[in-house]
């Protein structure tokens, strides 16, 4: 239903920009010929010596042509929206079968020593992000991913649940949302730049008004200017004059020329996109529903006289205005005698001290309703997800009903159930090679980071309580640090000991820790590798963390206390793998108990191993 959906409205907003496109050229005919006629006709009356009607006439054309000018402008944005709508419905149903068009990884925010982004593919070509992501500025990007590596408060998760489930089913009003953002590549730039001038750095900067007479000169000097022009081609004052107008013009633009130029650096990448910010800032004050979310946004953005959206649009047409002064040819013909740059900056400075404050609000306003507006976009688009229930409970709560890996294609993945309750539980996963323990592990600690950003999930249920997720899965040798792949995981291993250290008896603990951890111990000798994993098992039940560890060590399903009984701490589960008319065949079904089947055996004989031999 989805993709049939997204195809239709692709095919409706691509005919609308047919339409506006048509509309467009037929206007810059007529443009043309209005001009050409205008100047024609204004020709042949100068020409008859009828002064009026030739004024007349230039006037009704000047007019005339701006009007056209302005419906034309409207026209390509029309146009531009409708190509831009037409490729969002494309992407969503390209994000259906798993394939992305847009080219954003998020793979800038992943850090190596982050406990679970690396191993759960949040970010790269195919991730959480990349599923997710319908943000397009720079602060929305940021924020997207900040809440798919920091696990949200209850509280906050509710918040965006509730904000998504209102925003899923405005699906006009989502999409025009980012069909806008479309609008300028220029909101994709950082606002807050550490490696050079920014917006937000003005915007926050302490404030340094211009001196008074320059306030006072900017008004007098181009009259004066002005003035001495008109004496001298009455042939009243010697060009002298004017010329030493403009001299002192010229020394008073001096004053400020750094001051104007550091403003300028800092406001022009920005400009084109500011008109943007404004639609975007205008169309999130829009937003309908009752969420506390959107009640939050619509406060920050709707403060004040005027909206946020109004004021950035004052902003737009004083820093456009203002970096008319780039151009050499205005600068000297205009910028100069009128003192351009002093009348600016002083429009700019008044406009700082009364709202650069908020300018950060504004946009971290606008990246929350882009990060929720991924969420509603997502929840849209796979509706068999559910949203899950999050517990609050003084203990780790994990129940998994008919789970499936979110970044496999729905329906194409096999899903499993699974149950945990309380703390310093271990679940050992074992099975063959390729039988799905490592997909196991991955897609119920992808799920837990969709649940924990406030995202829907892959299930018919979950139910979770808050947790701090760890993994040890991908860990690779590094030649910069001279680190063998088995160091490498004692380090990642060192890292989840002193995360969940504390006593089960101490009070006041952050969440307790989910773990996951494939082939634990991989890298060394089978007897070092029980050893290990079984001290490490052990040693983990004393904490308040429970998790998961997959492994082909049979004899860690069978761990057994002092008195010789197994371990009520640790339970068993395991896929397995058949042969048929010498195939492999996988099930990925998840089962009770320690496997009984492994299939190295047959692997190695398929690549021409003689495994025969290792009986002589």
């Amino acid at each position: 239903m989805g993709s049939i959906t997204f195809t239709a409205r692709q095919q409706e907003f691509q005919q609308a920009e047919q339409v506006a496109q048509r509309q467009y050229n037929e206007l810059a005919l007529w443009r043309l010929i209005w001009f050409v006629g205008s100047i024609f006709a204004v020709w042949l009356l100068h020409r008859a010596d009828q002064v009026a009607a030739t004024l007349v006439v230039a006037l009704v054309g000047i007019i005339g042509f701006l009007w056209m000018l302005k419906r034309h402008t409207a026209i390509r944005r029309t146009r531009d929206l409708n190509h831009h709508l037409a490729f969002v419905n494309q992407d969503e149903a390209a994000r259906l079968e798993r394939k992305f068009l847009r080219p954003e990884t998020g793979e800038e925010f992943l850090s190596p020593t982050h406990s679970y982004s690396g191993d759960l593919d949040v970010f790269g070509k195919l991730s959480l992000f990349r599923l997710l992501n319908r943000t397009h500025t720079h602060e929305g990007n940021r924020r997207l991913a900040d809440w798919l590596l920091s696990p949200a408060k209850p509280e906050t998760i509710h918040f965006r649940q509730q904000a998504v489930a209102e925003l899923v089913p405005q699906l006009d009003w989502r999409q025009t949302f980012e069909g806008l953002a479309y609008l300028n590549e220029a909101v994709s730039r950082p606002t807050d730049r550490s490696d050079g001038p920014s917006l937000k750095q003005w915007a926050t900067a302490k404030a340094e008004p211009l001196p008074v007479y320059l306030n006072l000169a900017r008004f007098v000097m181009p009259i004066l200017t002005a003035g001495l022009l008109a004496a001298w081609l009455g042939g009243w004052v010697s060009g002298w004059a004017v010329l030493g107008s403009i001299a002192i013009t010229g020394a008073l633009l001096n004053l400020v020329s750094e001051r104007a130029k550091l403003v300028s650096e800092q406001t022009a990448d920005i400009t084109a996109a500011l008109g943007v910010f404004g639609d975007l800032l205008a169309h999130a004050e829009s937003v309908s529903g009752k969420a506390e979310r959107f009640r939050v946004i619509r406060d920050t953005l709707g403060s004040g006289s005027q909206s946020a959206s109004e004021r950035v649009g004052q902003l737009s047409d004083l820093v456009q205005n203002f970096n008319f002064r780039r151009n050499p040819y205005f600068y000297l013909f205009v910028g100069l005698p009128v003192l351009w740059d002093v009348h600016y900056l002083i429009r700019l400075e008044r406009w700082r001290q009364e709202h650069g404050p908020h300018l950060e609000h504004w946009f971290a306003a606008l990246a929350e309703m882009e990060s929720l507006n991924s969420l509603a976009g997502f929840a849209y688009a796979h509706p068999t997800y559910i949203q899950p229930d999050i517990v609050e409970t003084d203990h780790l709560t994990l129940e998994a009903r008919q789970v499936a890996h979110p970044l496999l294609v729905p329906g194409k993945g096999v899903a499993n159930s699974l149950a945990m309750e309380g703390a310093g539980e271990t679940i050992l996963i074992t099975g063959s090679n390729m039988s799905g323990k490592s997909t196991f592990l991955r897609t119920l600690g992808a799920n837990a980071v969709l649940a924990m950003a406030g995202a829907v999930v892959s299930a018919e249920r979950l139910v979770i309580s808050p947790v701090r997720l760890f993994t040890s899965m991908r860990t690779q040798d590094s030649l910069e640090e001279s680190t063998s792949s088995f160091y490498a995981e004692l380090k990642r291993l060192q890292t989840l000991i002193r995360l969940s250290g504390e006593p089960k008896e101490s009070s006041g603990l952050p969440a307790p820790i989910l773990y996951f951890l494939d082939e634990i111990l991989k890298g060394t000798n089978s007897a070092d590798r029980h050893r290990g994993a079984e001290a490490l098992i052990r040693q983990l039940h004393k904490t308040t963390a429970s998790g998961f560890v997959s492994t082909h060590d049979l004899e860690l399903g069978q761990l057994t206390n002092t008195d010789g009984q197994p371990l009520n701490f640790v339970r068993n589960y395991h896929f397995q793998s058949d042969i048929s008319d010498g195939k492999l065949l996988f099930d990925y079904r998840l089962r009770d108990g320690i496997c009984q089947s492994f299939n190295a055996s047959q692997l190695m004989r398929s690549i021409g191993i003689d495994m025969d031999l290792a009986d002589h």
